[in-house]
This record gives C-alpha cells, structure tokens and sequence, in this order.
C-alpha cells in the first residue's frame, strides 16, 4: 500500500484510521494515490528554477484539497463506527 505513504508522512497520528479505510475502500485509496502523485509533482517543481512559481501554487493549493477530502472521509467513517457501536448499559 504505497498509495498511502504520503498521507501517512503527513498524519502520523492518524496512521490506524488511515490504514482502516484504506484496506476498505478502494475510493479512499484512489484518493491516497491522488495525494501521493501530488506529493511527488509538488517536489519536482518546487525544485526546479522560479518560473514553475505557479505550478507549486497549483499543486500546493490540489494538495489541501485532497488533505481536506481525506480528513473529511477519515473522520466520517470514525464517526460510522461510533454511531454503530451499542450502547453500553
């Protein structure tokens, strides 16, 4: 699951979460590969000379929106679990 490791990089702390759904869903993996492709974009032209100033911008601001799509999707299916869990006496 090398799809993950970015978001992994990125959120330690949520590494159980995110190695949950990922086994689960295949979307929310999509979405790991997406971040990770980002990833790698990101380093290439943040290393090449100031004229891909703007491609940083653009994959900076795509690597929040998926930062932001994959917390949401995290914290929907913990939410999910909670609320099916049964009520203890």
């Amino acid at each position: 699951m090398e799809d993950i490791r970015s978001i992994l990089d990125r959120y330690p702390q949520r590494e159980l979460d995110i190695r949950r759904l990922a086994t689960r869903s295949p979307v929310f993996r999509s979405v790991c590969g997406d971040y990770q492709q980002t990833v790698r974009a990101l380093r290439y032209w943040e290393k090449m000379a100031a004229e891909s100033a703007s491609r940083v911008e653009d994959y900076t601001s795509f690597l929040k929106e998926l930062e932001t799509e994959i917390l949401t999707t995290l914290n929907r299916s913990i939410a999910n679990v909670v609320q099916t869990k049964p009520d203890e006496e």
